[in-house]
C-alpha cells in the first residue's frame, strides 16, 4: 500500500465517524423501523440487540420490491412525499403485511463493520468491496460507537486536499 498524503494517511475510523446515530433495534417492527428511517430521511441504519451490540444493518433494500415501487411512484407523483420512503412504499409494507415482521427477520446479518482504529483507507476499501454506503463502527467487543458514510469519506478527502493546497500556497 502506498503512503497517503497529509493527514489522510493517518486518519482512523474514530476521526471521521458520526456519533449521532439513528439506530434500530432487532425487535422493532418493519413499520416502526421504516417510519424512523423516514423521519430522519435515511435509507438504512445499524441494528443493535438489547445490550447495544451490533447485530446487523437494515436498509430499504432489505424490503424486497420497494426499490421498483418507489421509483415508479416517484416518477408519477414527485411531490407526494419528501422523505426517502414514499407513501406508496409504506402502503406496500402495510398491504403485504410485512409491517409487523421484526427488523431481525429482514436485516443483513454479518454486515461489514470496523473498529474505531481502522484506517480510513481500509474503511473505503471495505465500502467498495461490499458496495455499501455506510459502515458501522464498533469497539472490539462489538458495541456500536458510530457510523461512517460515503459522505464522511469524501469530506475527509476534500479536507486533506484543501490542507495540501493551503500548505503549497504558503511562502517557503
Amino acid at each position: 500500500m502506498s503512503k497517503m498524503p497529509g493527514r489522510l494517511g493517518t486518519l482512523q475510523a474514530r476521526d471521521v465517524m458520526c456519533q449521532d446515530l439513528v439506530v434500530l433495534t432487532d425487535t422493532m417492527t418493519l413499520e416502526e423501523a421504516t417510519e424512523l428511517l423516514k423521519s430522519h430521511k435515511h435509507s438504512g441504519a445499524p441494528v443493535v440487540d438489547c445490550q447495544g451490540k451490533l447485530v446487523g444493518t437494515f436498509s430499504l433494500r432489505d424490503l424486497t420490491g420497494l426499490k421498483d415501487t418507489t421509483t415508479k411512484f416517484e416518477r408519477l407523483h414527485p411531490d407526494a412525499d419528501s422523505g426517502i420512503v414514499t407513501a406508496e412504499a409504506m402502503n406496500h409494507i402495510l398491504e403485504n403485511k410485512i409491517g409487523k415482521e421484526t427488523v431481525s427477520q429482514r436485516m443483513t446479518r454479518n454486515a461489514p463493520s470496523v473498529t474505531e482504529n481502522a484506517s480510513l483507507i481500509d474503511v473505503a476499501r471495505l465500502m467498495c468491496s461490499f458496495h455499501t454506503h455506510r459502515v458501522p463502527v464498533t469497539t472490539v467487543s462489538t458495541e456500536l460507537t458510530g457510523i461512517i458514510t460515503t459522505m464522511d469519506i469524501l469530506a475527509a478527502l476534500v479536507h486533506t486536499a484543501d490542507e495540501l493546497e493551503e500548505a503549497d500556497s504558503l511562502p517557503s
